[in-house]
């Protein structure tokens, strides 16, 4: 995404929205916490697809704090996600990522996440988002 689109995101904007998606039921969010202070976060809930079935779960969002990528910070947040999914009978989990964000893409293979075919353009103020689904068992 843009760096200027990124750059005017107004933080109570995002209190907001995250609020909102928290108390849905059926949504889970993890924190990843070092010494009183959350490095990482990602979120899992029923897929949001058509074409899923009630056994599909989606990981939404995972962001690891840029000081702590590659410290396994991210790895214990999908596993702490996909340990849920099983937990709640999910067969399956996919998440959507940037088509162009290759270290992204790596990490989710380095995982067991495969690319599934399915690809979807979402247009935002002045540029597109191109994504691609991967897709494990749980």
């Amino acid at each position: 995404m843009p760096d200027a689109y990124l750059d005017a995101l107004e933080p109570f904007q995002r209190v907001a929205l995250w609020s909102k998606a928290i108390a849905q039921p059926g949504t889970f969010v993890l924190a990843a916490e070092e010494q009183r202070a959350i490095v990482g976060f990602c979120s899992l809930l029923p897929s949001r697809d058509a074409d899923a079935s009630p056994a599909v779960a989606e990981i939404t969002a995972i962001y690891v704090d840029p000081a702590r990528v590659r410290s396994g910070v991210g790895s214990s947040l999908i596993e702490a996600a996909l340990e849920i999914a099983r937990r709640k009978s999910f067969v399956e989990v996919t998440l959507w990522v940037l088509t162009g964000n290759l270290s992204a893409r790596a990490f989710y293979e380095a995982r067991g996440f495969e690319p599934d075919g399915t690809t979807k353009t979402e247009q935002r103020p002045g540029f597109s988002i191109h994504e691609i689904r991967y897709r494990r068992q749980s």
